[in-house]
């Protein structure tokens, strides 16, 4: 069973700035195939879009059925409303119906 989970940190010596790792793993049937993510914020009655990371077509899943896809981004591409941000990931793999959620990571960037 695919499964997608979403990790943001501090990014190292970048005050101000996080790094932001979606990992997939369980995709075996999409081996070579083409990957990307999109952030968004989680809100009561719509959704932010923030930012995306890979789906340029060079992101790919690997022949176990992984990937990871990374970008350090400032804390305002995370700051999506007042008070904490719950910040998840959707994710999208060619040829493949549908999207993947991440967990929800809250935070206040």
């Amino acid at each position: 069973m695919p499964s997608v989970s979403l990790f943001i940190s501090p990014a190292e010596n970048q005050p101000g700035n996080y790094l932001v790792v979606v990992n997939g793993e369980g995709f075996y049937q999409s081996a070579n195939k083409s990957v990307g993510a999109r952030i968004r914020g989680e809100d009561p009655w719509f959704d932010d879009r923030l930012f995306s990371i890979g789906g340029t077509g060079l992101e790919r899943v690997g022949q176990d059925g992984r990937f990871t896809l990374s970008a350090i981004v400032s804390g305002s591409q995370l700051n999506e409303d007042w008070g904490q941000d719950e910040i998840y990931a959707l994710v999208s793999v060619a040829g493949l119906s549908g999207s993947y959620r991440s967990n929800t990571v809250k935070g206040n960037f």
